[in-house]
């Protein structure tokens, strides 16, 4: 399983849990964890971000019907909020 795929499943069930939000450190620590125990497979954070940068750019995450709108902190770490476009 690619980690643009590993990021989409943790987006979804972010956006179905209790939390459509994340920042960028949750990102980092949450999803390689996410990625070991649910899918078995082991991928850096640093891999994370660049698969995470490339979904925002492309229209994937809108055609599965969610998009991510930039949450605007006075911190340094960027966050967003998952929306459900149904």
């Amino acid at each position: 399983m690619t980690a643009e795929k590993i990021i989409i499943k943790w987006i979804v069930s972010r956006a179905n849990g209790s939390d459509p939000w994340f920042f960028s450190y949750n990102l980092e620590s949450e999803v390689p964890l996410y990625g070991k125990l649910a899918h078995q497979k082991i991928h850096t954070a640093s891999t994370y971000s660049r698969a995470f940068r490339k979904l925002r750019e492309s229209n994937k995450l809108k055609a599965m019907g969610y998009k991510l709108e930039e949450i605007k902190k006075d911190t340094k770490a960027k966050g967003w909020k998952i929306i459900k476009d149904m």
